[in-house]
């Protein structure tokens, strides 16, 4: 079989993953800046971050690793217990007194002394407001009533009698967010922005959640969309640790710029610490070449420049009609699907896998193989993840490209149907990529992941495609994700301008949707940035091919809307 493997040489597991245990990151001796034990052998919180008055604070890490027990404390919704859980101090006194920072201990004593107004957005959906009805729910906290219309169409909300419970998780999600946002408070704090929502809305949430910001205003925000944390911070603080373990905070904030650089390289200089054993970064190159590997057995084909034309099609599968306009997708290049929420993205990329039959033609040649990966993910089978993937013989590197990236190999033990929704989410990315096809359609790879494991994807996808030198088509919502897969745009929009925010817009009957052709990557970011009024660069005198978006009314800003330079690329 040559450099075919099979998942049952278990030993290349065994090695590597010891090899990996010696690149852990170093934490020294932190019980003296222990803030929270949730019991013996369970996870441990150190060090707190410290709200800055004036500016908005953002906090980056890997998902399970303490950032929202972090937040329940600074919210005065969790008393910490500084590690002692048999014996945990009797009041807030002694824990002022452990905390390393005049600031947060000032921060600390106001809040639980109720001198400063709290407004709280959780991860997860509050239970109290099942029963109610969307307009009831905003009406009890409508404080900032000159901005209720902008926000309830950024977030498109307008049905206020349904009750909450009625709607899906994305609508609940939203007007959460709603309700935080159309609040008067001293201090604001947001668990998960970007979730469920499209790129328009992250980041019209982001410059909301900006408007908060005041010379006495207190703003703290975590996302795992690195560019929404890019857009709304001013500092940040890094997490590091072992997810579910221990996780600590790095002692000091950084600019945002000096941040997610150090955290996209994964070390910080200023403890020198590792935040984890290798950088998730780009190199220039990683668009140029394309290596000519093959995990499967060589196609008497030439690879190199072979297309695969799709014709025009209809659907009215969806409430209204899509026309999708005929394309090529090439081998060694990964086609970006972009669009708001609801205009059908996952519909058009059900047509080219072959799920959804076009209108009075036939569906998308059947002859092609093709792998697809679903926005929404379960498994019936109730074998174990190493039981699935014994079926499939691969390519030595897909181990080293996608199986160890995505830690698959940490989950061979557990059955397919005990996943969390993120686990889920990487095996059945590993499904996809491990299947022999022309073409690869994949829906959403982010869902569900956190800021670590989203680059970790696009990088994994990435590598295998230009290895195997085949085609694919990514839906995606996270900037800059996308960014890393693109290397064409395909735009989908509603048949008539919906953008505006006038009140009398929001009720306007969308006629359909059209889906684009493929264009070049950075003009179809042009086009769907110059829509979102959102600026992004490419740092200078580097070769990494990391965008930075611009903070609003910035003099880059600026200077590249005048250029017409929405998504400015240095190639």
């Amino acid at each position: 079989m040559g450099d075919l493997i099979a998942i049952t040489d278990h030993n290349l597991f065994d090695e590597r993953n010891k090899a990996k245990q010696s690149a852990k990151p170093i934490v020294g001796e932190f019980n003296k800046s222990r803030i929270h034990s949730y019991g013996p052998n369970s996870f441990k919180l150190h060090r707190l971050p410290v709200p800055v008055r004036g500016d908005i604070v953002g906090l980056v890490g890997p998902r399970s690793i303490g950032k929202t027990t972090a937040l329940k404390i600074l919210a005065g919704e969790l008393t910490p217990n500084l590690g002692r859980f048999n014996d945990p101090p009797l009041d807030w006194l002694t824990i002022r007194t452990h905390l390393h920072d005049k600031h947060l201990r000032r921060f600390l004593a106001q809040v639980v002394n109720h001198k400063l107004k709290v407004v709280f957005k959780p991860q997860q959906v509050p239970q109290d407001y099942m029963g109610l009805a969307v307009g009831e729910i905003l009406r009890k906290v409508d404080d900032r009533k000159d901005l209720r219309a902008l926000i309830l169409c950024f977030l498109d909300l307008k049905t206020p009698s349904v009750k909450f419970h009625h709607l899906d998780i994305r609508a609940q999600h939203r007007v959460t967010l709603a309700a935080a946002l159309l609040q008067d408070a001293d201090v604001y704090i947001f668990d998960d922005i970007s979730s469920f929502l499209d790129m328009r809305q992250r980041f019209m949430v982001a410059q909301l959640i900006r408007s908060l910001k005041t010379a006495k205003s207190y703003v703290i925000v975590v996302d795992n969309d690195l560019s929404v944390i890019d857009y709304v911070s001013d500092y940040m603080y890094i997490m590091y640790g072992e997810p579910e373990a221990y996780g600590v905070f790095s002692e000091q904030y950084f600019d945002v710029e000096t941040g997610i650089e150090f955290y996209l390289r994964g070390f910080d200089p200023i403890e020198d610490n590792l935040i984890r054993g290798d950088p998730l970064i780009f190199e220039r190159d990683f668009f140029i070449s394309a290596p000519n590997e093959k995990h499967l057995e060589p196609d008497p084909e030439p690879l190199i420049g072979r297309r695969y034309s799709y014709p025009h099609m209809t659907t009215n599968h969806l409430k209204h009609k899509m026309k999708v306009e005929g394309g090529n997708l090439h081998d060694c290049q990964i086609h970006l699907v972009l669009g708001d929420q609801g205009t059908g993205k996952s519909t058009f990329i059900k047509l080219l896998a072959g799920f959804l039959p076009p209108d009075g033609v036939e569906p998308w040649c059947p002859e092609y193989l093709k792998s697809y990966k679903p926005k929404k993910i379960s498994f019936i089978r109730a074998c174990t993840v190493r039981a699935a993937l014994e079926t499939r013989c691969f390519h030595h590197r897909f181990v080293s490209d996608v199986i160890e990236p995505l830690q698959i190999d940490r989950l061979m033990g557990r059955k397919l149907t005990s996943l969390s929704p993120g686990e889920r989410q990487r095996v059945a990315i590993t499904f996809c990529l491990m299947k022999d096809a022309h073409v690869y359609l994949i829906d959403e790879p982010s869902l569900d992941l956190d800021s670590d494991m989203r680059i970790r994807v696009a990088l994994a996808i990435r590598k295998h495609i230009l290895r195997i030198q085949r085609a694919a088509v990514v839906v995606e919502n996270d900037f800059l994700m996308a960014a890393y897969l693109a290397d064409k745009v395909i735009l989908v929009e509603p048949s008539i301008d919906t953008a505006s925010c006038l009140p009398r817009d929001i009720a306007r009957p969308v006629s359909g949707f059209s889906v684009s052709s493929p264009c070049d990557r950075v003009a179809g970011f042009n086009l769907l940035l110059e829509k979102l009024n959102i600026t992004f660069r490419q740092v200078p005198d580097s070769s990494r091919l990391t965008p930075r978006v611009n903070k609003a009314g910035s003099m880059e800003d600026k200077t590249q809307k005048l250029n017409g330079n929405f998504y400015y690329n240095l190639a």
